[in-house]
């Protein structure tokens, strides 16, 4: 056990806010929890129906009905209410708290008996009960009834919820494991390890890190677990659909600690990493951890997209294979990038190592911050990098791709899921061990550990400035020296400091006494290109500035975006955001050339003519904020003037 692993900070003591994330904070606390309550409740006007609230009033005998929705319906309400558990922890709130109290005696009283909480299996297949552990989602609603019982639990100390969470993993540890009479099964999508992980954290039962390891140890043993349940009589298919695929889809083809390529359903994926994490680190297992290196190496230099999109593939919302990184087919669920932060923040705690945070960093200002509209009540499930909204209505391939943000999903776990992400920022963005402090993303706001404080004046990622007054003794300081936007220099109380570099962090160690550091990053625009094994790419760029990837779209720029070329050379300038867009947006501007067709026809033997144009890029997570249009990450290129 790594007793100086990086842990995150008590929310209640970090505080996130500032010219770029204010907007998102008092989004997701004053429009985003209650739209999403009301959704829940079906009370918005053309968007998909939920019936969450119905089922779990239907289980609990308050009302009569039929169960409604997708088998995993209940992790809507669980994600919803550890979203709010997380405002509440940073914005105490009596109206929120009650309504979360209401909701929590509704979940009470849908419990039943031996501690089971699953309304589909007590109101529509009440004899189903873990007979297809495949498909049927209870070990993953069960963890995110657990994560949300320890969040509320942390922010209000009331133990109502952790006590129904810990009579359902109680009952749970009764059901599965290697004893003789239990079920030697595990869940078709993970998420119960890394909630039993938190549970057994803050109530130290280790029973709860048994039955977690037992969960991850015993998946891909041979024979495969869901090939003999559906072998028995009282399996019903619910998925049939994906029943086809390989036992790569849900990892369990070979044991986790073997596993050495990321394949299969991209969120089971990277929640699965996660528990295997917790527990290398708090086991010291050396198997574990190996294939976690392997893990990671792989997503993020054979299978991650620019924007830190994870999941190529529509079909089984997959991995695909190195370097099958397709920009308008593209999957890139939004929860598979949060996901990926889980993961990227548990490997950063467990090495100590920078790389690890600047993943995190990517996939939260591109992937997961495109998912929401600047409303706040339009959502992607879906992300992705090249866009022709007349080909998409047409091309059922493109079935996938939304052209704009929707109100809601049949299946609606990313609206939720970085609902919760965007509240629990604080878990994020600082680490501390018993020495030292550490500063992972650059928000404004302010964070305390102890004695130790830090006052953040900030507009990054917009700005390259970050002021830091630093309070609370001796201890070590350790500044993420992002990989995006590397340091220019450093001033501590206006004085010039050249700090030790130490696995991407800088390093600064003193009494600290109101001391103020004054940080300037490198957020020149910068042009990115692919590996020549993502050949559609080939001879395309893509520009950054500091975090944030940057794209074309029509509104902006024109149609027929694919006609346009950069050339390698021309200057990228910052400029003022455009009308319709967050005002204290950077957008850059860049001299192109555009093809020009000659004759109008499909077919023509005239050569299009090649003329000087400009484009206009804007943030990437921006995009679809106008209206519908075209838009475009990956740009081609050309090596010199025509």
């Amino acid at each position: 056990m790594n007793k100086n692993k990086i842990r995150p900070l008590n929310l209640k003591d970090v505080v996130i806010g500032g010219p770029f994330w204010s907007h998102y904070v008092e989004q997701i606390r004053k429009k985003v929890i209650p739209y999403q309550w009301d959704v829940l409740n079906d009370r918005v006007e053309d968007a998909k129906l939920s019936h969450c609230i119905k089922n779990f009033e239907i289980a609990a005998g308050k009302r009569d009905g039929a169960f409604y929705g997708m088998v995993f319906q209940d992790s809507d309400l669980y994600k919803w209410l550890e979203s709010v558990a997380y405002t509440l922890a940073v914005y105490p709130d009596a109206d929120l708290e009650r309504l979360a109290d209401d909701v929590i005696a509704l979940i009470k009283a849908a419990q039943q008996a031996d501690g089971y909480v699953n309304t589909y299996y007590t109101v529509k297949e009440r004899s189903g009960r873990w007979t297809n552990l495949q498909h049927g989602h209870e070990l993953y609603c069960a963890g995110h009834l657990i994560e949300a019982a320890v969040a509320y639990y942390n922010a209000t100390n009331k133990s109502e919820i952790l006590e129904i969470a810990i009579r359902f993993a109680d009952y749970i540890d009764t059901v599965f494991g290697l004893e003789a009479g239990k079920l030697k099964g595990y869940p078709g999508h993970q998420e119960i390890e890394l909630a039993l992980f938190k549970l057994y954290e803050i109530t130290a039962e280790r029973r709860y890190l048994r039955l977690a390891a037992y969960f991850i140890k015993q998946r891909g043993q041979v024979p495969n677990y869901f090939d003999l349940e559906a072998k028995k009589p009282e399996y019903k298919e619910i998925f049939p659909e994906i029943t086809p695929l390989a036992r790569t889809y849900s990892q369990s083809h070979i044991a986790p600690e073997k596993q050495r390529e990321a394949v299969g359903h991209a969120v089971r994926a990277v929640y699965m990493y996660c528990a295997m994490a917790d527990l290398a680190d708090e086991l010291d297992d050396k198997d574990l951890r190996e294939a976690l290196d392997a893990l990671y190496t792989d997503i993020t230099s054979k299978q991650m997209y620019v924007t830190g999109a994870i999941g190529s593939v529509a079909w089984g919302e997959r991995f695909s294979g190195a370097y099958d990184l397709p920009n308008d087919l593209v999957y890139g669920e939004t929860c598979a990038s949060v996901g990926l932060m889980m993961f990227c923040r548990r490997m950063n705690a467990m090495y100590m190592e920078a790389d690890y945070a600047d993943t995190m960093e990517l996939a939260l200002y591109n992937t997961v911050l495109a998912g929401i509209s600047l409303s706040g009540t339009e959502f992607y499930y879906v992300n992705p990098l090249q866009v022709e909204p007349e080909r998409i209505k047409v091309n059922p391939n493109f079935s996938h791709v939304k052209i704009v943000r929707q109100k809601w999903f049949d299946c609606a776990c990313c609206p939720s899921n970085l609902a919760r992400t965007v509240m629990g920022l604080g878990l994020y963005a600082y680490g501390s061990t018993t020495d030292a402090l550490y500063v992972n993303l650059y928000c404004a706001g302010s964070a305390q550990d102890g004695a130790r404080k830090l006052e953040v004046e900030t507009d990054y990622p917009y700005g390259n400035v970050v002021k830091c007054k630093v309070s609370g003794g001796s201890f070590k300081l350790y500044l993420r020296n992002p990989k995006y936007a590397p340091l220019k220099s450093l001033t501590l109380n206006g004085e010039t400091i050249s700090p030790k570099i130490e696995k991407g962090y800088l390093v600064l160690e003193r009494d600290w006494n109101d001391d103020v550091l004054t940080i300037c990053f490198d957020m020149q625009p910068k042009r990115i290109y692919c590996a020549n094994e993502v050949q559609q790419n080939i001879g395309h760029v893509a520009i950054m500035r500091g975090p944030l990837v940057y794209c074309i779209e029509q509104v902006d720029n024109g149609p027929l975006l694919g006609t346009f070329r950069l050339v390698d050379e021309d200057p990228i300038t910052a400029v003022a955001s455009p009308k319709g867009l967050s005002p204290e947006a950077v957008a850059l501007r860049v001299p192109a050339y555009q093809y020009r067709q000659v004759e109008e026809a499909l077919y023509t033997k005239q050569k299009s003519n090649l003329v000087p144009s400009q484009l206009t890029l804007i943030p990437y997570f921006l995009w679809a904020n106008r209206g519908e249009n075209e838009m475009r990450v990956f740009i081609p290129s050309l090596p010199r003037h025509p």
